[in-house]
């Protein structure tokens, strides 16, 4: 079942990469980026780190904590995510149980439709990025991402498309203004 805007967010616990517990979105009194990404070794997802990385002064400015999730080892994702070196605390989910908490699904149909739809895409996350995909990990695991209010609830839930298809940089920035301003919630 997909999540939407004004759901609670589902809470968890999770131990990052680093060995350090991720508390719940949301009660830290910050908002939460909680991003469920594919594989470690998935250029497109690489390109998303990367852009999340070049936001970091923006989104610190809103106080705003990213959580990346990854369907792979801790091995892969140190490998390969970890080359990048984000400023974020990323889970290593392989039994996708937090993907299933929160509504995320395959799709070999979203797998598939990037390399007709964007190309170009495609082309950015491998040649331009430097980034050589790890076909042997492939998934048909599709992104989504959440932006999550300190009270928990969710302002923002994108369901990737295809598997570049990630929330808009200036949605994010947009739902950001009205939950710092006190605003409504960002549909």
């Amino acid at each position: 079942m997909r999540l939407q805007a004004g759901d609670k967010a589902p809470e968890f616990l999770a131990t990052d990469i680093d060995g350090n517990s991720q508390a719940p979105p949301g009660s830290e009194g910050s908002p939460v980026l909680l991003t469920f990404f594919r594989h470690a070794g998935c250029p497109m997802c690489n390109l998303r780190t990367r852009e999340l990385i070049l936001a970091k002064s923006k989104l610190d400015r809103y106080g705003v904590k990213v959580m990346g999730v990854f369907e792979s080892s801790e091995k892969n994702i140190r490998r390969d995510v970890g080359r990048l070196d984000p400023p974020f605390p990323i889970i290593s989910d392989r039994e996708r149980k937090l993907y299933k908490l929160y509504g995320v699904a395959p799709s070999w149909i979203g797998f598939v439709s990037i390399f007709v739809v964007k190309p170009w895409r495609v082309y950015v996350a491998i040649v331009k990025n430097r980034f050589i995909p790890k076909f042997g990990e492939a998934t048909p695991m599709m992104p989504a991402e959440f932006l999550i209010a300190p009270d928990g609830e969710i302002k923002l839930a994108y369901y990737g498309r295809d598997i570049g298809d990630h929330l808009p940089l200036p949605d994010l920035f947009k739902a950001l203004n009205r939950i710092s301003s006190g605003g409504e919630s960002a549909d």
